[in-house]
Order: structure tokens, then sequence, then C-alpha cells
């Protein structure tokens, strides 16, 4: 269990929320092992039909919770970061996620494996990778060029410069744009609609909707996974890391 994950189900809805707003929801290996938990419930519990994850404060999700990182850094296959990567990947129940403020790193990445997502007009996203001296993950070296195009692709996971919620949108990787004070109704609008429809038609139409392209993913989510592994380690991260803890601009020059 995590004191910063919260479960609330109300009828056939399962809410899941981030709540570490004092850290801007940047998650540690216990709230991935405690969100793992829970989507893997979800999914085996024939009575949920719609799952919502949503955070609490003024930011969705700021990341990696950079010491707890840095302590325990995912160089292997079942990192936590990983297994909740793949709870949700494989969760059969339609996932809505709600977007507010920042979403950066895997707070924007894991969006690509939620069904439908609802960002506030204020919401901002970022994948600033490279500018850490990491690899990107959560398929989004797979993933974003689908949506957005190699170059569009490109230039967002090399420069990691942010976005706004009006171009994620137009990239395809947000439903809708909405009013900060509009989200909850549009959340219940959207959950209330999925869950008068057939839990098996909604279970196997999201599995055909996955199975498509499954091969292909399993084997980039493990090229991603052992990227990365090699990448958080090495010399370029370790000063971004150190650079980071110090409150400065990192300097790779160092680690050429």
């Amino acid at each position: 269990m995590s004191e910063f994950i919260s479960a609330q189900r109300e009828a056939d809805v399962l809410t899941i929320t981030l709540d570490r707003p004092d850290k801007r929801n940047a998650v540690s290996n216990e709230m991935y092992a405690e969100l793992s938990r829970l989507f893997l419930e979800a999914s085996e519990d024939a009575s949920v039909k719609v799952v919502v994850l949503r955070a609490n404060g003024d930011a969705f999700c700021a990341g990696n919770d950079i010491d707890d990182f840095t302590a325990h850094p995912p160089t292997s296959r079942d990192a936590p970061v990983w297994q909740f990567l793949r709870a949700l990947m494989c969760c059969d129940k339609p996932v809505v996620a709600v977007v507010q403020g920042i979403a950066t790193g895997i707070g924007t990445t894991l969006l690509l494996h939620c069904d439908i997502v609802y960002a506030a007009e204020d919401a901002t996203f970022r994948l600033p990778f490279a500018s850490i001296g990491l690899t990107p993950e959560g398929l989004s070296t797979l993933l974003l060029p689908l949506l957005a195009g190699r170059q569009r692709a490109s230039e967002l996971l090399l420069l990691g410069s942010p976005f706004k919620a009006t171009e994620a949108h137009a990239l395809g990787m947000v439903n809708s744009v909405v009013p900060k004070d509009a989200l909850d109704s549009a959340v219940r609008d959207v959950t209330q609609r999925l869950s008068v429809l057939p839990n098996g038609v909604l279970r196997r139409t999201k599995r055909l909707i996955a199975d498509g392209m499954a091969a292909l993913t399993e084997r980039h989510f493990l090229a991603e996974c052992d990227a990365l592994a090699d990448a958080v380690t090495a010399p370029p991260a370790r000063e971004a890391f150190a650079a980071f803890k110090e409150k400065r601009r990192p300097d790779f020059s160092r680690t050429q």
C-alpha cells in the first residue's frame, strides 16, 4: 500500500488518484507498486467496468521522484515502473485519464495507454528524456511516431520542449480539452456512457484494439526497458541527476 495513491469505488467505476500534491505527484517505486496492484485488481474484478486515473493538486504528474529513481533505478525488466506500465497496458477495462497542470515524462507517456484522455486548458506536457540523459519509455518511441509522425515525434522526444493541451489534442494524445472546472462533469458523462454498455463487448473491443500490434509492442517495450537500464547508470544521466539536486543546468561535456 502507498499513502500517496488512493482508490475510490462508486458503483462500477473505480477511480485511482495520485495523491502527492506537494511533490506535484512525482511517482516513487512504492507508488508504482500500488498502481500496478490496483490496475491488476481492476482487470480481474468483473464488477468494475471503468477505471478513472486522476491526480490531486495543481499537477497531474511531474514524472519520477528523482531521489527515489536514483536510489532505485530501473535496471531490470521487472522494475516497479515496468510492472505498472504492463498492468496499465494489459488492463482490459476502459481507462479514462484526467489531466491538469504539468504532465512530465511518464506523466505523459502513460496517457498513450489510456483509452480516453481529458485535459484541462492549463495542462502542459513534456518528454524531457534526452535532456536528463535517458532514453524514452512507455512505448513512446513507437506510439508517438504513429500518432504524430516521425518528425514531430522526434522533435518532442529529442528536444523535450513542453507542449500545450491544444497541441496534445491535435497530435491525438488527448480526446478533449475542457475548462478545468468542467473536468468532473466530462468524466461523469463518459463513465456513465461506458457503464451502460455490455462489459464483455467493452473488454473484447479494447483487447482487439491492443492485439493488432501486440507482437510489435512487446518487442519494442522490452527494447525500451533495456535501453533505459543502460542509460540510467551512464555518465550523462548521473550528471543530469546531480545537476537537478544542485539546482543547475547539466553540463554533458563533462561526460564525453
